[in-house]
C-alpha cells in the first residue's frame, strides 16, 4: 500500500510541469501588483493563480485554462499561448456570476536600452459581471514579479482597484 501512494504522489507531482510566472506590466510599462503563475498538465490544460501577495495582503484567485491561439483580429494581442479563466472577481467581491478572463503569450516582453518594453502586447484580460461585459485591460508580460528580485509594483492590480472589487454583493 505505502509503495502504491508514492507511486500516485509521484505521478500527480510529476504531471505538472514548473511553474511558469509572469508579471503583468501596464501599456506604460509600470509593474501591477499581481502576477501570474501557470502550471502546464502536458496536456494543454493549464491550471494556477493570480498571485495578489504584493496587494495589501489580499487573497490569490484560482486559475485554469488552456492552449489556445487568440486571432489578431481587433484584440490588443495575439497569437500563441494560453487562455484562462479567473477567480480573482468572484473571490473579492462575493458575486459568483463575476469573471475575469486572461489571455497570456507565455513569454516575457523584452526591453529596450532605455527599460522600455518592446513588441506587442503580452496580455489581455476581459471582465463580465452577471452576464455583462464590464471592460478589459492589456500589457506586456514582464519576467519581473513585485516582491522577487527588487523588483516593484508601482500600479494597483491589473484587473482594477481592489476596493471596487472587495465590496460584497448587498
Amino acid at each position: 500500500m505505502k509503495s502504491f501512494t508514492v507511486i500516485a504522489l509521484l505521478i500527480l507531482c510529476c504531471s505538472f510541469a514548473p511553474a511558469q510566472t509572469f508579471g503583468f506590466a501596464s501599456v506604460g510599462g509600470g509593474l501591477y501588483c499581481n502576477f501570474e503563475q501557470l502550471y502546464a498538465s502536458g496536456t494543454g490544460a493549464y491550471g494556477g493563480f493570480d498571485n495578489v501577495s504584493a496587494c495589501n495582503g489580499a487573497p490569490s484567485a484560482v486559475i485554469s485554462g488552456f492552449n489556445a491561439t487568440l486571432p489578431n483580429m481587433g484584440q490588443p494581442t495575439g497569437g500563441a499561448g494560453v487562455i484562462y479563466g479567473d477567480s480573482i472577481y468572484a473571490a473579492l467581491s462575493g458575486n459568483p456570476y463575476a469573471q475575469w478572463t486572461v489571455f497570456s503569450r507565455l513569454k516575457c516582453n523584452n526591453k529596450n536600452r532605455f527599460g522600455q518594453y518592446t513588441g506587442n502586447y503580452g496580455w489581455v484580460g476581459v471582465a463580465a459581471f452577471s452576464g455583462f461585459f464590464a471592460g478589459g485591460n492589456q500589457g506586456f508580460l514582464s519576467c519581473s514579479v513585485p516582491g522577487k528580485a527588487g523588483a516593484y509594483a508601482s500600479k494597483g492590480a491589473s484587473f482594477g482597484p481592489l476596493s471596487s472589487a472587495n465590496h460584497k454583493k448587498q
